[in-house]
């Protein structure tokens, strides 16, 4: 059988339509699945992506965590260390940056001395600690004598229970004026508290206003004591005992 000439060109027409039909299927076909291996691999980034942000802000925590100091007790002196700037209270009777230290070591004495790890940190402690109570020892003053007297400073409404236990144990012995809990900013919004993650409280205590002759007369001959009166809190706090911290009633109330 001879095919016309019209007949073989109508013959090429119609393969060539099936194979561009038979392209454009394939074409239509690999276009589908590079949409669809393209949107596999983007949600794949993606998750690859928030998996890398999730394990870096998880081992940014486990290194700050590890370079943090770990103690029971963390005890700051007020001032202590610096020769300008906030250099703390002063007046007649004694300036705040020579008496800070001497509590705050004879409270790190008697609790090393009882087996609780201390922090005694200066004034300037630019790292953070992990502790279970941290307490920053300051005393106070007024261009007013006399104006002002104890006091308590917290950034945490947790904090309280501990702030109140201080001022229950002190006011035992302090015969003067308590101010009204973190009375002020500074006591309220202490930059220390930044550095200090705590599972009891991070505490300021001011205890006693150095500008006020009575104040600075009773508290003087008291300091070491008033260290061991911090340190049997201290203990108190921790443990929920003084594990061998005695109370210094005897000192305390010495006239």
């Amino acid at each position: 059988m001879t095919i016309s000439a019209s007949g073989r060109l109508m013959n090429l027409y119609r393969m060539g339509g099936y194979i561009f039909q038979t392209n454009t299927s394939i074409i239509d076909m690999t276009r589908k699945k590079f949409i669809l291996l393209s949107a596999s691999g983007a949600l794949f980034a993606i998750f690859c992506l928030f998996f890398i942000i999730r394990f870096g802000h998880w081992a940014k925590r486990a290194y700050h965590y590890a370079q943090m100091d770990h103690a029971d007790v963390y005890i700051q002196a007020g001032h202590e260390g610096r020769t300008r700037g906030s250099t703390g209270a002063s007046s007649a009777y004694g300036r705040e940056i020579d008496w800070t230290p001497i509590v705050a070591d004879e409270a790190t004495r008697v609790l090393r001395a009882a087996g609780y790890e201390v922090i005694r940190a200066p004034a300037d402690h630019y790292k953070r600690s992990k502790v279970d109570l941290a307490l920053s020892i300051h005393f106070d003053g007024s261009v007013n004598p006399c104006n002002t007297g104890a006091s308590i400073g917290y950034d945490d409404p947790t904090d309280k229970p501990a702030a109140d236990a201080w001022k229950a144990l002190y006011d035992q012995y302090f015969p003067y004026k308590w101010m009204p809990d973190n009375f002020t900013r500074n006591l309220s919004h202490y930059y220390n508290y930044h550095y200090t993650i705590t599972r009891d409280a991070e505490l300021l205590l001011e205890l006693g206003d150095i500008s006020c002759k009575k104040q600075a007369n009773w508290l003087k001959p008291r300091l070491k004591n008033i260290g061991g009166l911090l340190a049997y809190f201290a203990a108190e706090r921790v443990d929920g005992n003084t594990k061998g911290v005695p109370e210094p009633k005897a000192a305390m109330a010495q006239p």
